[in-house]
């Protein structure tokens, strides 16, 4: 009997030290998953709200320059040179060195890749920095469906946004601004700014406490990436397709987070949001590798299989090696009744 309650409770204590690391790990687990999705939403949020700033801050600019008595003076003296000489007539180039000045200004302090004056009629009466469409008609000139012309067209009526696209003058992709400027109540033209992406480009890529895969990154309502993947060495804005269980329910107006499959099909964990900017019906996600964050999960659970698997062992073998000697002593004593009981010849 006493050999019996050893052995029982020999299996309560290795069955206790066997659950009780499970049950640990359980509690480990969900707390280091929360508290990585919580990294994430930290970081998401505040990156929503540095973008946010980035986009209203170039919306008040082009607002505040589209209603400057300066800017709708130039637009007057501007476009009536213009209309009257042509643009490389000495008068015009004349007026336009009285305002050059102050946009290079707006260029250098604000970080613009261009900055334009189109008259009401169509006729793109200055820019800053030369470009092809200068001085022609984006009405029923040959730009009259690029992008700018677009813009335009859009900004006659209020502040506009023109998505992004490759510029070949700067090298770089570029997005614009665009708002009609007024004089005296009267309609003059439209001003427009243009903006690098290496601005957007600076605020994506900052990525500390992002570990080796997270990533933080923008999808369009097209489906194309707005910014550039860390796992690509080539530009990925407007060429890298993304459509996730993600992606999908921030276009459908949802903030949350999910463990899902990316873009390059690798599970990960995903914070997203939808960016909720009047202009812009843009995705907004932050993602790591599910490897990388669990890492520290999978360490402790290869060694809990460890420790289960010698805890199984020694009780298996504790319990067959116990069974024996038992067993054994059981056939002893009986061998002793038995010799015991036959008859004296």
């Amino acid at each position: 009997m006493a050999k019996k309650t050893t052995l029982a409770i020999v299996i309560a204590l290795l069955t206790f030290f066997l659950i009780v690391p499970f049950l640990s790990y359980r509690s480990f687990k969900s707390a280091i998953k929360k508290e990585i999705f919580n990294h994430l939403i930290t970081a998401r949020d505040l990156l929503k709200h540095e973008i946010w700033n980035y986009f209203n801050n170039r919306y008040g600019d082009i607002d505040v320059l589209s209603r400057n008595p300066v800017i709708a003076k130039g637009f007057t003296r501007l476009s009536g040179a213009f209309n009257a000489y042509g643009l490389d007539n000495p008068q015009f180039l004349e007026i336009k060195s009285i305002y050059q000045p102050l946009m290079e200004y707006y260029i250098a302090d604000y970080g613009y890749s261009n900055i334009f004056f189109i008259d009401k009629d169509g006729s793109v009466i200055y820019s800053a920095l030369s470009e092809d469409f200068s001085g022609t008609d984006l009405f029923v000139g040959k730009f009259k469906e690029h992008r700018i012309a677009l813009m335009f067209k859009q900004a006659l009526k209020d502040v506009s946004f023109g998505d992004y696209s490759w510029n070949d003058k700067v090298n770089d992709y570029t997005t614009y601004f665009a708002a009609p400027v007024f004089e005296s109540e009267s309609l003059m033209g439209v001003i427009v700014i243009e903006l690098p992406f290496a601005h957007l480009d600076t605020i994506l890529t900052q990525r500390a406490g992002m570990g080796k895969t997270g990533e933080e990154y923008l999808v369009g309502e097209d489906g194309l990436m707005r910014s550039n993947s860390r796992f690509s060495t080539k530009p990925t804005i407007l060429k890298q397709e993304v459509d996730t269980e993600a992606t999908r329910e921030a276009f459908d107006g949802y903030v949350g987070t999910k463990i899902i499959k990316d873009y390059r099909g690798v599970s990960v964990l995903s914070a997203y949001t939808p960016l909720n900017l009047n202009f812009i019906n843009w995705a907004l996600l932050v993602e790591i590798d599910e490897a990388e964050a669990f890492a520290p999960i999978y360490d402790v659970e290869i060694k809990l299989k460890i420790i289960a698997s010698v805890i199984s062992t020694i009780t298996i073998g504790y319990i067959y090696f116990t069974y024996r000697a038992y067993k054994k002593k059981e056939e002893e004593e009986h061998n002793i009744i038995e010799s015991e009981e036959q008859p004296v010849s």
